[in-house]
């Protein structure tokens, strides 16, 4: 499965601030409802009763919010009106790939979590200017930490890494006995790119996970599960220790990236759990040039768990709160950094 996901949060771009565009499937194309708010939001309910796939999951009565916020919004002074009681009914569900999108084409989050993230720009940027740093298109980069290779990557958009880069950055830590990859600034992107990237770490194809679509008019009405696989790409694949960092903003197709690198023996995930936040989103119209997104499908690990709400745990917790930021530290980068060294000086190994 190498569908586009939807790029979460704004993306931090690691030489720059712009985000990294990565747009939702439509695997339909129906057309726009009158522009009644009545028709509007009855399309909109009735294509979400029919398409999402996080009802059950999340113990939403989708009834009940019908019968709470139609009258709202039918009664609606205006179209931002209307939009503003749709956005808080689809707030409802805690989804972060439920967006709705204006004519322009900007995206209006229904919903967006309060999490402490554990990944400061001002403060990293400190530590990347004494690690050699060579940036790379966009949102990526590496450096090194007396001999310590450290990739960082800002997102899996289309714009933001080529594979081909990848590989040539790669080819120069051929030899390095251990290699830290920062994700822990990535809120998703595309898959098929993340796992181009995750391709380089492993020798032998594994499983690390499934997906399951929404298919029937019943909210628990699934496909058959679809294995997700990571298969090995590049004349030869790195498999010395791997420290791989991870946190709160990790979502969509990082989460899948991160469950792929998890399942290798030789890779270690260090940091906070993930967002919890993946769903192969489609797009549907509303009226005068508004739409929204719809999650669609299921994604589980490879024990058989969902990952939405839930996210993926590290194999180490680092703790790191925003009194270490403002002291200039970053605590999860410095015990990946400290590990290394002892794993280099003792053999020492943290999976």
């Amino acid at each position: 499965m190498t569908s586009p996901r939807l790029l979460l949060l704004v993306g931090l771009g690691l030489s720059t601030l712009t985000s990294a565009a990565c747009g939702s499937t439509s695997p339909t194309k129906p057309s726009a409802p009158s522009s009644d708010f009545a028709s509007q939001f009855d399309s909109l309910w009735n294509t979400f009763d029919r398409e999402y796939s996080y009802f059950v999951h999340k113990q939403i009565d989708w009834s009940a919010l019908r019968s709470a916020y139609r009258p709202r919004a039918t009664a609606a002074a205006d179209q931002t009106a209307f939009i503003a009681v749709v956005r808080e009914m689809l707030g409802q569900l805690h989804d972060m790939h439920v967006v709705i999108r204006d004519p322009s084409g900007s995206t209006i989050p229904t919903y967006e979590p309060q999490w402490f993230v554990n990944w400061d720009r001002s403060v990293w940027q400190q530590y990347i200017a004494r690690a050699g740093w060579t940036q790379g298109q966009n949102d990526w980069g590496y450096g090194s930490f007396d001999g310590v290779p450290y990739f960082a990557f800002g997102s899996w958009g289309a714009n933001s890494i080529s594979s081909a880069d990848f590989d040539a950055a790669l080819e120069r830590f051929r030899n390095a006995p251990a290699i830290i990859l920062d994700v822990r600034m990535n809120p998703g992107g595309i898959d098929s790119l993340a796992f181009e990237i995750a391709g380089r770490f492993t020798p032998v194809p594994v499983v690390f996970g499934s997906v399951r679509f929404r298919n029937g008019p019943s909210h628990n009405d699934f496909g058959p599960a679809t294995m997700r696989t990571l298969n090995p790409r590049g004349p030869w694949q790195y498999t010395g220790n791997v420290l791989v960092l991870i946190g709160r903003r990790c979502a969509s197709s990082n989460e899948s990236f991160i469950a792929a690198l998890g399942q290798l023996p030789h890779v270690t995930l260090v940091g906070d759990r993930t967002a919890g936040s993946t769903g192969n989103p489609g797009t549907f119209p509303l009226a005068n040039g508004w739409s929204y997104t719809v999650s669609r499908w299921i994604e589980y690990t490879a024990d058989n768990q969902p990952i939405e709400d839930a996210g993926i745990s590290p194999d180490v917790i680092v703790t790191a709160g925003p009194g270490d930021f403002a002291m200039g530290r970053d605590p999860v980068l410095e015990w990946a950094l400290k590990a290394l060294g002892q794993s280099r000086s003792e053999g020492a190994r943290y999976h």
